[in-house]
């Protein structure tokens, strides 16, 4: 089942905080002096299952903690409804760092195995804010949904930020459809940006990686004109670009993405060469930083103009998530002002060498 203990994603300028009731109840949050209620259209849920409310990060920033209430209920009926009680729980929340270096961890690839991506993730210490960068699981059924949060809830103890990304094999399984329903969005979207301390980041979804009309997917695929919306919205972003990558404080701007798309395809999975080079070109002009990535099961770290890149980029793209019979593996960033370290993880402890990536794009 879902963890009761919040995850806290960052979406925009907001956090999204993910929790799950087990049984009847209203909830809300208190952060400072201000009550968020988990409230739809006026009426507070009380059904159990996962839920989630949004705040404001400027004021969960400032309140460094928030109190999470249920008032627990005997009876919902249309009129008198009967109420047992209230439990409450705080949790104290770590913003990320406006100034100084800045830790984060991603985890991907997972693919169900939980006891050795929390090994390799554990390799790496404390971080500032953890990224869930997709295939943690397919979407056979509601408990395939499970595994993303309870990682990040039991590697962040709901007092870290965590940004997810989706992976390709969440697209996978009769419940794919439904995976919004459960996972962070922006008006729906699984693309968005968002700003934690001196970082700033992008989103990206790739979708799957064969073309739409690839038998494997059995017609459901209609990832074309879902990659073309978010050129919009790259191009979108650029035009906010004081409020966004340009905004004052950030040091580090960083894409996040699935699919390691810049780099050399066998031909099944050698699509969308001119939309993604457009996204290398719009990524440029944001002065990006460095490119985050799993999908490949390896680690690497491919410079601009490295024969195993298929598109020209103007920044670094690491694929940092490995999952093997010897091992899973997962990369620690820190984010300096001038520079990014990219310490590798495993689960047994092998892992390759950190690389120090200096900031050059701008």
């Amino acid at each position: 089942m879902f963890s009761n203990t919040p995850v806290v994603y960052a979406v925009g300028t907001d956090y999204q905080i993910f929790f799950s009731v087990s049984r009847s109840a209203y909830a809300r949050l208190k952060v400072g002096d201000a009550v968020y209620d988990d409230v739809v259209c006026g009426i507070l849920r009380s059904a159990p299952g996962l839920r989630q409310i949004t705040v404001p990060q400027k004021a969960l920033n400032a309140a460094g903690g928030y109190t999470l209430s249920l008032q627990r209920i005997r009876e919902r009926k249309s009129y008198w409804t009967e109420t047992i009680g209230v439990t409450e729980r705080y949790y104290p929340f770590y913003p990320v760092p406006e100034t100084g270096n800045v830790r984060a961890y991603m985890l991907g690839d997972a693919h169900g195995d939980k006891e050795r991506t929390l090994a390799a993730a554990g390799a790496f210490g404390a971080f500032d804010f953890l990224i869930v960068n997709g295939d943690v699981n397919e979407s056979i059924s509601v408990r395939h949904f499970e595994l993303a949060h309870n990682l990040a809830a039991e590697l962040t103890g709901g007092s870290r930020p965590v940004v997810y990304v989706r992976g390709n094999h969440e697209l996978r399984g009769a419940l794919a459809e439904q995976l919004t329903q459960y996972i962070p969005t922006q008006d729906g979207n699984t693309y968005y940006t968002f700003r934690l301390g001196s970082v700033w980041g992008i989103v990206l979804d790739c979708g799957e990686d064969k073309p739409d009309d690839h038998g494997e997917y059995g017609g459901y695929a209609r990832f074309h004109p879902f990659r073309l919306a978010q050129t919009d919205y790259l191009r979108q972003v650029i035009r906010h670009a004081k409020t966004e990558f340009d905004a004052p404080g950030v040091t580090t701007r960083i894409a996040v993405v699935h699919t390691q798309f810049p780099r050399k395809q066998e031909p099944a999975f050698d699509i969308e060469r001119p939309l993604f080079q457009r996204w290398c070109d719009l990524l440029g002009s944001m002065g990006t930083d460095v490119i985050l990535s799993a999908h490949e099961h390896r680690f690497a770290v491919l410079q601009p103009g490295d024969p195993a890149l298929r598109l020209q980029t103007t920044c670094p793209l690491v694929i940092g998530a490995a999952n093997n019979k010897e091992y899973i593996g997962g990369t620690g960033y820190v984010f300096s002002p001038d520079a990014i370290r990219v310490e590798f993880t495993a689960s047994d402890g092998a892992a390759p060498a950190p690389v120090t990536l200096r900031k050059e794009n701008r």
